[in-house]
């Protein structure tokens, strides 16, 4: 019994020393990456297994969320896909959010600022994500493309108000961000006006830069930290 009670602190103590090595490894900048890279894996298998397993020759004339309609097994794997897919958003979020508090201080910007802008930003879109998912558009076409869209409104106010509340980055980064403004505006005109383009191609190209551009900004977040080594 009396060394039950001796040993007792040293097993909190290392439980303890493992919490907080767990939540260091979790907060780390390069876990944003990682959980970057997971969110593109997820999404991209999760697609190819639900397109092989499809029974509608006609999706790929339409748009990627025709993958998640009908309700058999394609669109099953498809919506749980996307709800993984918003899990892994979510853990992105608050990763993310939280390195912004070790951006180099000397940088005087207003990091509550930034910290709640970027939480909020990727906490809604995984709530649209979630919506996506379930909300198919065969069975509810408004709240479907009211989900959808928003998920592109709000990286296209990221992309254009990024360097107000984190200017932290290269000219180069806010070049490629007015890109991808200026190739999301051209895509839709191809689209809506001279129907030249599908709704599934434009989505393969702005998915592309999407994540191009969030591989940018989350590099660019941890090489402007005090802990950023090169």
């Amino acid at each position: 019994m009396k060394k039950y009670h001796q040993t007792l602190p040293k097993k909190l103590l290392k439980n303890d020393q493992v919490n907080k090595l767990l939540s260091f490894r979790f907060y780390n900048g390069q876990d944003s990456l990682k959980l970057l890279y997971l969110f593109i894996t997820v999404s991209l298998v999760g697609a190819v297994v639900s397109a092989l397993y499809t029974t509608d020759t006609r999706w790929m004339n339409w748009h990627i969320s025709r993958l998640g309609e009908g309700g058999k097994l394609s669109s099953m794997i498809f919506n749980i896909t996307v709800l993984v897919s918003a899990t892994i958003m979510f853990m992105m979020a608050i990763s993310l959010s939280e390195k912004v508090f070790n951006i180099n201080s000397d940088l005087n910007i207003d990091i509550k600022r930034a910290n709640l802008i970027i939480y909020r930003a990727l906490t809604a879109a995984t709530l649209c994500l979630i919506g996506v998912a379930m909300f198919p558009f065969d069975r509810y076409p408004v709240i479907h493309n009211i989900c959808g869209y928003s998920m592109l409104f709000i990286f296209l106010a990221l992309c254009t108000y990024a360097p107000k509340f984190l200017p932290i980055f290269s000219k180069n980064f806010y070049l490629y961000s007015k890109f991808v403004i200026l190739l999301v505006i051209i895509c839709y005109i191809l689209y809506i006006i001279f129907q030249v383009v599908t709704l599934l191609q434009i989505e393969l190209i702005i998915f592309t830069f999407m994540y191009g551009w969030f591989l940018l900004f989350i590099k660019g977040i941890y090489k402007n930290c005090d802990s950023y080594v090169k």
